[in-house]
C-alpha cells in the first residue's frame, strides 16, 4: 500500500460521519468568521476609543468583543463534543473491525507471532489512526477560508506590508517541509522497533518458567534494557522534534511580528498608519501565517499516521477462514476424506493422496510417529486447514459448501492441549450455552471430574487457561465440554494423555455408552482403547501405510507395535 492509498482509507472513516463533519465546519465558519470581525473591533477600540477618548464607543466595542467571544466559546463547546463523538466511534470501529478480523484469522497465523505483539500493534495502530479526528485536522478545514479573510484585511490595512508577510509563506514551507520528512523517517523506525519489542516481551513472559529454572533473569534483563533504550531513544527523538518544530515555529513567528512593528512604527511616525491598525495588522498576519502551520502540520501529523495506517490495513488484509459455503450441514452421516493431498509449502507435503472412511457411528483411531500428518488431519477435519487438493465429504456433501458455522456444530474436539479461558468450571464447560446444573453435574461425573467439583465447586475460576487446575483437571473439563455440548462427531487428540488410570477407563468406557452413537475419532497409542475401536488408521509419513481392526495388524504391523510398546 503506498502513501496514496493510505490517506485514501483514512478519508474514508472520515466519510462515515460527514453529516457529523459538515455540522462541526459550519461551526469552524462560522466561529472564524466572527474572530475575522475581531481585530477591525480591536482597531477602532484603540483608534477611536483610547486615542479618540470616546468613552461610550469603547465600552460599546468591549462588550461587543466580548459578545463574539461567548458565541465562540458556545460554538466551540458543540464543535468539540461532535468532534469527540466522531473519535471515540473511530475508535470503537477500527477496534471492533479488528477483533472480528482477529478471530476469523487462519489459524497459521497465530503459528508465527504471540499476543503481546499483536495486542501492541493494533493498539499503536488504531491511537494513531484515531487521530485523524484530532481538533488539529478539521481546524485546516475551514484555513483556506481564514487565509483568505486575512489576506483581504492585510489588504485593507496596508498592501505594503502585505507583501512581507506573503513572502514569509514559502520560507515557512519549505521549513515546515524538512520537519515532516524527519518525523515520518523516526516514526517508521519507532514503529519496527516497537514492533520487535512486543514479540520479544511476549516470548520472554511467556518463557518466564525456563527464565526462573535456568537463571538467565540477567541475560533477559540485559535484553530489556537494549530493547527499551532503542525505543526510548526514537520517543526522545520525536518529542525533540516536535518541540524543536514548535520552537522554529514560534522564531519565526516572532521575526515577522518583529519586522511588522518596526515598520508599522515608521508608518505610523510618518502618519501614514494608525496605532490600531498596526495591531489589527499583526493579527491579521497571524490569521494568514497559522493555517500554513496547520497546513503543513497536517503532513507531520500524517507521516506519523500513515506508517500505522499501512500495518493496520496490511494487518487487515492477511487471510480469513474460507467460508464460501452457503448450505446447512447435512443429516448426520459418514465422513470421508478422499485423495488429500496437504502442505504448507509445494515441496514439502504433509499428507499425501490421504484418504479414510468414518462410518456414521464408527470409532476410529489414528495412530503413528510425530510428524506422520495425525494433527494435521484433524486440523483439515476441524477446517481450520483447508486441503491443498482433494476434498471431505460428509453425508455426500463437500465440507467447503457447508456454512463453516453450522459444520462446527457438527464436531467436538477434546484436546491435550485445551484452552480454558480465566473463568468458572461451569462457564469454561458450557461456553454460554444455556444448561441444567443437573445435565452439568452428570457430564463432570462421566468425565471423572465430579470429586473435584465436590472440592470447590462449578463455580470455581481456573485462572489463566487453567493455570489453577492440573494438566489431567484440564483434560476432564475438555470431555465434559464435549458431552454437554452433545455433537455428533467427536474428536480426541490425545485426551488421555495426562489423566490417570481410573480416569482413562471411565473416558474408554463412554466409547459404548454415552459415544455410543457419535462417531469417534481418537488420536493415540495406548493398547486399552486401539482393541475397543471400529478401525485403526496407521499414518507414516503422511500416508495411510494401513488401515485395519485391533487384531488384524497387532501382528502383521510393526508401526503398530512399536507405538504401543512406547505407550506403554
Amino acid at each position: 500500500m503506498d502513501n496514496k492509498e493510505a490517506v485514501k482509507r483514512l478519508l474514508l472513516l472520515l466519510n462515515r460521519y460527514r453529516k457529523t463533519i459538515v455540522v462541526i465546519v459550519c461551526c469552524l465558519f462560522i466561529s472564524t468568521g466572527l474572530s475575522l470581525c475581531v481585530p477591525l473591533i480591536s482597531r477602532r477600540i484603540m483608534d477611536d476609543g483610547f486615542i479618540g477618548g470616546d468613552k461610550k464607543l469603547l465600552i460599546e466595542l468591549v462588550l461587543a468583543s466580548m459578545v463574539i467571544y461567548l458565541i465562540n466559546s458556545f460554538i466551540d463547546v458543540i464543535k468539540e463534543k461532535k468532534r469527540v463523538d466522531i473519535s471515540a466511534k473511530i475508535q470503537y470501529f477500527l477496534s471492533e473491525q479488528s477483533f472480528s478480523h482477529l478471530m476469523k484469522l487462519r489459524v497459521n497465523y497465530f503459528n508465527n507471532t504471540n499476543y503481546a505483539e499483536t495486542l501492541n500493534n493494533i493498539n499503536t495502530d488504531i491511537n494513531q489512526m484515531t487521530s485523524i479526528a484530532d481538533s488539529s485536522v478539521f481546524f485546516v478545514i475551514t484555513q483556506a477560508f481564514s487565509m483568505t479573510g486575512g489576506i483581504i484585511g492585510l489588504f485593507i490595512i496596508d498592501f505594503r506590508m502585505t507583501f512581507l508577510v506573503l513572502a514569509f509563506i514559502p520560507i515557512k514551507c519549505v521549513v515546515m517541509k524538512h520537519f515532516a520528512k524527519k518525523q515520518k523517517n523516526i516514526m517508521n523506525e519507532f514503529i519496527v522497533r516497537s514492533q520487535k519489542y512486543a514479540r520479544w516481551f511476549g516470548d520472554t513472559v511467556g518463557g518466564v518458567k525456563e527464565i526462573k529454572l535456568f537463571n538467565v533473569f540477567d541475560k533477559k534483563h540485559n535484553e530489556f534494557v537494549l530493547n527499551q533504550n532503542r525505543i526510548i531513544e526514537k520517543q526522545k527523538q520525536m518529542n525533540m522534534l516536535n518541540q524543536w518544530n514548535t520552537i522554529v515555529d514560534t522564531i519565526m513567528v516572532e521575526v515577522l511580528s518583529t519586522l511588522l512593528y518596526i515598520i508599522g512604527a515608521n508608518l505610523v511616525f510618518d502618519f501614514q498608519l494608525s496605532v490600531g491598525s498596526v495591531f489589527a495588522f499583526i493579527t491579521y498576519s497571524a490569521y494568514v501565517t497559522g493555517p500554513i502551520s496547520a497546513i503543513l502540520n497536517i503532513g507531520y501529523l500524517l507521516s506519523g499516521i500513515i506508517p500505522s495506517t499501512k500495518r493496520y490495513y496490511a494487518f487487515m488484509d492477511l487471510q480469513e477462514e474460507e467460508d464460501s459455503g452457503k448450505l446447512n450441514a447435512p443429516g448426520f452421516g459418514e465422513l470421508v476424506m478422499e485423495n488429500i493431498f496437504f502442505g504448507y509449502e509445494a515441496e514439502k507435503p504433509i499428507l499425501v493422496d490421504v484418504g479414510i472412511t468414518f462410518p456414521k457411528g464408527s470409532k476410529t483411531a489414528l495412530i503413528g510417529r510425530n510428524g506422520s500428518g495425525k494433527t494435521t488431519i484433524i486440523n483439515l477435519l476441524t477446517r481450520l486447514y483447508v486441503p491443498v487438493n482433494g476434498k471431505i465429504l460428509l453425508n455426500g456433501t463437500d465440507i467447503s459448501e457447508i456454512s463453516l458455522q453450522e459444520y462446527r456444530n457438527m464436531v467436538s474436539v477434546v484436546s491435550q492441549q485445551i484452552y480454558l479461558f480465566n473463568n468458572t468450571i461451569r462457564n469454561n464447560i458450557c461456553l454460554y450455552k444455556q444448561v441444567d446444573d443437573a445435565m452439568i453435574e452428570e457430564a463432570c461425573k462421566d468425565s471423572g471430574l465430579e470429586d473435584f467439583i465436590k472440592e470447590v465447586s462449578l463455580d470455581y475460576v481456573v485462572g489463566q487457561n487453567g493455570a489453577m487446575l492440573s494438566g489431567g483437571q484440564k483434560q476432564k473439563i475438555a470431555l465434559a465440554r464435549a458431552l454437554i455440548h452433545d455433537k455428533p462427531i467427536i474428536i480426541f487428540d490425545e485426551a488421555t494423555s495426562n489423566t490417570d488410570a481410573y480416569s482413562e477407563q471411565q473416558i474408554n468406557g463412554l466409547l459404548n455408552t454415552k459415544l455410543k452413537e457419535k462417531t469417534v475419532i481418537v488420536i493415540t497409542h495406548k493398547k486399552e482403547i486401539l482393541s475397543k475401536v471400529d478401525q485403526i488408521v496407521v499414518l507414516k509419513e503422511g500416508v495411510v501405510a494401513d488401515t485395519g481392526t485391533y487384531d488384524e495388524l497387532i501382528g502383521k504391523n510393526d508401526e503398530l507395535n512399536i507405538m504401543i510398546e512406547k505407550a506403554d
